[in-house]
């Protein structure tokens, strides 16, 4: 039989910690990047510059996302009563 893991749940929170700063930053590159309105001055590549714009903030949305899940993880499996 496999011996047990035992990770240091600070370690954990410390983790969690960072991945929401991680998240955050993400967060504002999506917003940032949402402000910034560009004119080409040519229909097709203005369409082509939003929808590739729209494409990062929804790839930064979705990293977030996932960043917040993450350290929601980890903080529960911090917890002193997780799986008691």
């Amino acid at each position: 039989m496999p011996a047990a893991h035992s990770v240091d749940p600070t370690w954990l929170d410390v983790v969690a910690t960072q991945l929401t700063r991680s998240r955050t930053a993400a967060l504002e590159a999506s917003h940032e990047l949402l402000a910034h309105y560009s004119d080409t001055g040519d229909a097709p590549t203005q369409r082509s510059v939003d929808t590739l714009i729209n494409h990062a903030a929804e790839a930064l949305g979705a990293l977030t996302d996932s960043l917040a899940d993450a350290s929601r993880a980890l903080q529960e499996a911090a917890r002193p009563d997780h799986g008691a």
